[in-house]
């Protein structure tokens, strides 16, 4: 442990890392992609620049963009995505370069608390400081992507089982609707582009970084993304002011590791979706990091939760992705026998419970408090 302490103080200096814990991101607030009350619609000239959002600066301009290749895109969510995954991977390399093998986290607007642990690799505190300091770098952008995508897809889980963010409007309409995955994808992505640039910080780098794929994928005018969200009012989404929906976008990546975003019938023509992969440990993997994550729900929908993955409530966390499963599955069902469609670019057919203990491996490993 002497070893790592000396090799923390000579790791944050030459990483220009401090000691003091970064400042978590403050909420933004998101909106359906449809053609109803609050909705704003963006294009590339009022998109505006992206601000790291903590509570001291003004906030970035929030909407909806229509692309060619990527349908609608909710610029919160995206931005939301952008500023944890720098949080977090700025967090987990301070906790690596501490030796520290455990990090607890959660989405300010959530009650649920993540927990991660992670073994080091064999012969880890024979390294010198610049070789821990770079492994960390890298296995901590790997985990800070695929921490951040867990977090904000079991956002969407929290709400599509009742979970209200301010405790009184019902945020059950706006759970996987058909732009939030690949919104928090995107968001992720964007922002380990940005870390990686050298030659601007991260908002400048954010900026630059997301007006280039949103080209990529084709933006459209603020007209054309209200004109597409206004053609599929009673086909995706019903109401006004109170919204119905009637589609659900539940491809997470879970199957075939990757979200393909869903486009708007007749908008672009021969538009063709880019599929995009999801966030992984492989990074970790490689540099010989074991990596577990699990959440305990405490919002007032807990039990509903846990009772989809343990019938017998036996358990109080749940495994990721091990049970997300369980969830989608559940959640599927549930959608569709409320009248939603699903859209789902894979199909495979989900365990309806938790493994026994015998057979769960790690699902284990978290014993009941």
């Amino acid at each position: 442990m002497k070893v790592c302490e000396c090799f923390l103080c000579l790791g944050l200096a030459l990483a220009g890392v401090g000691c003091a814990v970064s400042d978590e991101p403050w909420p933004r607030r998101g909106s359906y992609a449809t053609a109803t009350v609050g909705t704003t619609f963006l294009d590339l000239d009022t998109l505006g620049a992206h601000r790291y959002y903590n509570g001291w600066h003004k906030k970035a301009p929030l909407g909806i963009v229509y692309t060619y290749h990527g349908g609608h895109i909710d610029i919160a969510h995206l931005r939301i995505g952008a500023d944890y995954t720098k949080y977090n991977y700025e967090e987990i390399k301070r906790h690596l370069l501490a030796c520290e093998d455990e990090y607890a986290f959660k989405l300010n607007v959530d009650r649920s608390q993540f927990y991660a642990h992670w073994t080091f690799p064999p012969g880890w505190y024979d390294l010198s400081a610049t070789e821990q300091i770079r492994i960390a770098d890298e296995v901590a952008l790997d985990l800070a992507q695929y921490f951040t995508f867990m977090m904000l897809t079991w956002h969407e889980v929290l709400t599509f089982f009742g979970f209200k963010t301010l405790g009184i409007v019902p945020e059950y309409p706006s759970a996987f609707s058909w732009e939030d995955n690949y919104s928090n994808l995107l968001g992720v992505r964007i922002a380990a582009t940005a870390i990686r640039d050298p030659h601007r910080d991260f908002d400048a780098a954010m900026t630059a970084h997301l007006e280039a794929e949103l080209k990529s994928l084709g933006i459209q005018t603020a007209d054309t993304a209200r004109y597409a969200s206004e053609v599929m009012s009673e086909h995706w989404y019903e109401g006004g002011i109170l919204v119905t929906m009637r589609v659900r976008h539940t491809d997470i990546g879970l199957y075939d590791g990757a979200i393909t975003p869903l486009l708007v019938p007749g908008i672009c023509e021969q538009a063709e979706p880019r599929t995009y992969p999801v966030p992984t440990l492989e990074k970790a993997a490689q540099f010989g990091f074991d990596v577990t994550l699990y959440v305990e729900p405490k919002e007032f929908e807990k039990n509903d939760i846990l009772q989809v993955v343990c019938p017998e409530m036996d358990c109080q966390t749940v495994c990721l992705p091990d049970d997300l499963p369980i969830l989608m599955a559940h959640i599927e069902s549930q959608a569709r026998a409320q009248g939603c469609e699903i859209f789902n670019r894979i199909f495979s057919k989900a365990p309806a419970t938790r493994p026994s203990a015998q057979n769960a491996g790690h699902l284990t490993r978290f014993p009941l408090n």
